[in-house]
C-alpha cells in the first residue's frame, strides 16, 4: 500500500466510538454514507465507471425485521456497499413496503438518480446504549423511526433529521460479523 492509497482513518473505521453525550457525537463515528437510487444496477455501474468507486457488492437481508415505531412492517429494498480506503457508500434501491422514508428524496417521475439519505454512525452494543440514545433523542424531539434488525449482524435505527439537516441519521450497534466484513471491505478496496 502506498502513502497515498492507505486506509483513513489508520486505526480502521470501527476502533472504539466516542461516547454519545450530545447527538453532535454521533458525527465522530460516522462509518458510511447511504444513498438512495432508483436503479442498484445502474448505480453500482455509474458509481464505478464515473466515480472510480469499483470495488462495490450486493448484500442480502434476508432473515431482516423491519420495524416502523417499534411495529413490525413489510419493507423490501437491495443494497450494495463499496468503499475506496475509507468510509462506506451505501446504495439503497427500494423496492416496495414501507420505504417512502426512501422514495421522498428520489425523482417524482421514476428517473434514474442517485441521492444522499442518511450518514451512519455507530454506538457499542448493548440495550443499556440503545435505551440511553433513545432517551438523549427524545429530549431533542427525535427518535428511532424505523429500524432494520439482521440477526448476528446489526439493529440499525433511522432517525429523522431530514428537515433540519437535508438527511437521516442512521445508528448502528454492529455485530462482530458485520465490522469484519465492512473492515474487509475498506482494506480489500485501498
Amino acid at each position: 500500500m502506498t502513502e497515498t492509497n492507505t486506509i483513513r482513518p489508520p486505526e480502521g473505521l470501527f476502533a472504539g466510538p466516542r461516547g454519545v453525550e450530545a447527538i453532535a457525537d454521533l458525527f465522530a463515528n460516522v462509518w458510511q454514507l447511504g444513498y438512495v437510487t432508483t436503479d442498484l444496477d445502474r448505480a453500482v455501474e455509474t458509481m464505478g465507471e464515473r466515480f472510480g468507486l469499483e470495488h462495490c457488492l450486493e448484500l442480502p437481508t434476508g432473515g431482516a425485521t423491519f420495524l416502523v415505531g417499534d411495529q413490525p412492517a413489510e419493507w423490501e429494498a437491495r443494497f450494495a456497499m463499496g468503499a475506496r480506503g475509507g468510509l462506506i457508500v451505501e446504495l439503497i434501491e427500494p423496492i416496495a413496503g414501507e420505504v417512502e422514508f426512501y422514495r421522498r428524496f428520489l425523482p417524482s417521475d421514476g428517473s434514474f438518480a442517485v441521492r444522499l439519505h442518511h450518514f451512519a454512525t455507530f454506538i457499542p452494543l448493548g440495550d443499556e446504549h440503545w435505551e440511553r440514545l433513545g432517551e438523549l433523542l427524545e429530549r431533542a424531539g427525535l427518535r428511532f423511526d424505523y429500524t432494520v434488525l439482521i440477526p448476528n449482524r446489526v439493529r440499525a435505527g433511522y432517525i429523522d433529521t431530514s428537515s433540519a439537516l437535508g438527511h437521516w441519521l442512521e445508528v448502528c450497534q454492529l455485530q462482530q460479523e458485520d465490522t469484519e466484513f465492512f473492515s474487509g471491505l475498506v482494506r480489500d478496496s485501498a
